[in-house]
């Protein structure tokens, strides 16, 4: 169970990497080309906007003066008619420009995040397994979610902001400029005191931002190790541990939380307060123009709200910085994981102005159909490998040779290094020296990414879907034969014929509503078919038979002898590796090695080991023994 005092990761080392806002905008520009359309479209609303904007302004003083004119005699009602309806079509002429722009460019930030989060999962995919490792789940749930959802917060105040705000408050100054300078030099005194503290607070708030996102991730990383073991929480009664655990995670969460949300929420008070002293200035010099005639009171009159719609949209301006610079925290978290943004070729015409679009949805499918290459071989030389973080080798100047086609059974002590061979073999994480060559069936080199290999290993993942789901692994379920196939060779199609639903039944949760045994031969049914409708020209198998009876063992293996043998033709064919300290099978195996520590201590055929009189030879005995003494009806669960 996750521990409470776990510590939450150092804050400082995605600030170091963070290289400004400036920099991280511009590195995210491939985003802004998928949605360069929308941008274009509501950036040319949010000129007309801001170009109209300071009309209902002049067009209410102009009002104000043809009414007072009015009652002066100099004017008729049809003037003070006409200024009504230009201050209503200078109004509707801002306000409807103004809804544009928000829908478009709303909708292209939530496209951003779409692409950003598609991206994030894409190099989740694509990172060294060791990477993942030593990263908890919910450190990269939380970075997927809740970062994306920070970083489209910075993206959307720059992309909206730029028009709503800094712009619509340029608008205004220019405008306010032209009436009267001077005065709105001195208005616009405290402005840059504003700017100096939005710009000088940057640290604190990525500081805290980083902080807050890191406590959310510790706290997401926990919550999902509890609720995937909840069923051992509640038949050991430690809910209330857990909870514990919970809650802790949830205060230091609150805490971190609170600390950025004050740091946020106290700097517009601020912002706002200096804005708004600028208001004095205005009454007081625009007041004396007035006295002196300098200033007709219309044009006061819209001078004030020019600088009144300035000062409720101006303190934002440095708020926008400030969320901007957030976003620069949460990308800096993000950054590592994200994959290469997609570009836009392939992209289906006019793509960036579709605001439901998401990238690579429309790219065309891949059709190409999978053969296979035959059976693969390998050749080990002085191998070492490491566990990540292991102090030492699981394998140690480790040697093998594995002919295509051969059927090679592994065995030994628990710690001995079977599992090490598999993914030292699969390359499931880096090895420390040494070299590992796959073959083809003529003796070839053969690229590994090339090869299609089949993996079962001792903890078979399902995913909550279907069986024919899990089978295929979300491939096109155009390969019914090769699905009944696999689930045949894995002597799993008598259970299926006691399912409702057969190949439609839902599995439940990590498998929840399967035996054992038919979990486990659920994912070898999955290392068969991977490749379909190509048969993996290598199967590894890492204790695959642990959750079923001798019987059951002995027809996969001679399923798996027929289905991959010397029977099939050269492109049908696999190699087997079999790893397991159960040996009823391994009488079938061409070859057969024993490791201890790391190393190979015996190795041979299954008549010349048992002729050696050693250890393969004593540990064959004995579990024939044992089977000979279990009684026939205990049979796998499954």
């Amino acid at each position: 169970m996750p521990a409470a005092s776990r510590g939450l990761p150092a804050s400082t080392a995605a600030l170091r990497n963070s290289r400004g806002t400036v920099n991280y905008l511009w590195q995210l520009r491939p985003y802004f080309r998928q949605v360069a359309g929308q941008l274009v479209v509501g950036s040319l609303a949010g000129i007309v906007m801001n170009t109209a904007v300071v009309l209902p302004a002049i067009l209410l003083g102009n009002a104000v003066d043809k009414a007072l004119a009015l009652e002066r005699g100099t004017a008729t009602p049809d003037d003070v008619t006409l200024a009504a309806l230009l201050l209503i079509a200078g109004t509707l002429l801002t306000e409807g420009p103004r809804v544009l722009k928000r829908w478009w460019l709303m909708t292209a930030n939530a496209r951003m995040r779409a692409n950003l989060r598609a991206d994030a999962l894409r190099g989740t995919l694509s990172r060294p397994l060791a990477d993942l490792h030593q990263t908890s789940i919910g450190d990269q749930m939380a970075r997927i979610v809740g970062d994306v959802d920070v970083l489209g917060v910075g993206l959307r105040e720059f992309t909206i902001e730029t028009w709503d705000t800094v712009l619509f408050s340029l608008s205004f100054v220019v405008a306010m400029l032209v009436i009267d300078a001077r005065l709105t030099l001195l208005a616009l005194a405290p402005v840059p005191l504003a700017m100096l503290i939005a710009h000088a607070s940057g640290r604190w708030v990525r500081a805290r931002t980083t902080q807050a996102r890191e406590a959310n991730a510790v706290l997401t990383g926990n919550i999902q190790a509890l609720l995937s073991g909840l069923r051992v929480l509640r038949f050991f009664g430690r809910g209330a541990a857990a909870t514990g655990v919970i809650d802790s995670c949830s205060r230091a969460y609150a805490q971190r939380n609170l600390s950025a949300t004050r740091l946020r929420l106290g700097l517009p008070p601020l912002y706002n307060t200096l804005m708004m002293s600028g208001i004095l200035l205005v009454i007081w010099q625009g007041g004396e123009r007035v006295v002196s005639g300098a200033m007709s009171v219309g044009v006061f009159v819209g001078y004030l709200g020019l600088f009144i719609r300035f000062v409720e949209r101006g303190f934002r301006i440095p708020q926008m910085v400030n969320s901007i610079q957030s976003g620069g925290a949460a990308y800096a978290r993000l950054a590592p994981m994200l994959a290469p943004a997609l570009g836009t070729a392939g992209e289906p015409p006019h793509a960036s102005f579709k605001p439901g679009h998401v990238a690579g949805i429309g790219a065309a499918p891949d059709t190409r159909t999978r053969t296979g290459a035959g059976a693969i071989g390998v050749s080990m030389r002085n191998v070492t490998f490491y566990y990540p973080g292991a102090a030492r080798p699981a394998l140690a100047e480790f040697s093998l040779d594995i002919a295509p086609g051969s059927f090679v059974a592994v065995t030994g002590a628990v710690g001995s290094g079977k599992s090490a061979l598999a993914r030292a073999l699969l390359g499931v994480y880096p090895l420390a020296s040494g070299t590992l060559q796959w073959l083809a069936a003529d003796g070839s080199r053969q690229d590994r990414e090339a090869g299609m290999v089949g993996y079962l290993p001792q903890d078979a993942h399902l995913f909550s879907g279907s069986v024919r789901d899990n089978v295929l692994m979300a491939q096109d379920a155009a390969h019914p034969e090769a699905a009944a196939r696999a689930v045949r060779i894995a002597a799993l199609d008598r259970d299926l014929a006691a399912f409702a639903g057969g190949m439609e039944t839902a599995v439940g949760e990590l498998g929840v509503r399967l035996s054992g045994g038919q979990r486990q031969r659920l994912g070898l049914a999955r290392a068969i078919a991977a490749h379909a409708p190509a048969t993996p020209g290598l199967l590894v198998l890492d204790d695959p038979f642990s959750a079923v009876d001798i019987e059951t063992e002995g027809r996969i293996v001679t399923a798996l002898r027929e289905g991959f043998g010397a029977r099939q033709g050269a492109n049908a064919r696999a190699t087997l590796l079999l790893c397991s300290q159960r040996l009823a099978a391994f009488a079938l195996a061409d070859h057969v090695v024993v490791l201890d520590n790391g190393a190979i201590r015996e190795q041979g055929t299954h008549a010349e080991l048992m002729a050696r009189e050693g250890l393969y030879a004593r540990i064959h005995r004995a579990q024939a023994q044992s089977a000979r003494n279990v009684p026939t009806a205990a049979k796998d669960a499954g």
